[in-house]
């Protein structure tokens, strides 16, 4: 029971990530794609390692 309650932990923190990404893509001027992909797999590496 408690790898289903990992995933779906993990799956709600995926998706936090996502969220955060895509609002701050929209909000920051300087944004850039590449920006956002390095960010978006720090998130991920952090995630995995947690």
């Amino acid at each position: 029971m408690s790898t289903s309650k990992s995933n779906s932990s993990k799956q709600v923190d995926f998706s936090t990530i996502v969220k955060k990404a895509y609002e701050r893509g929209l909000t920051e001027n300087e944004m850039t794609l590449e920006k956002i992909i390095a960010e978006l797999k720090t998130d991920l590496k952090n995630m995995m390692i947690s």
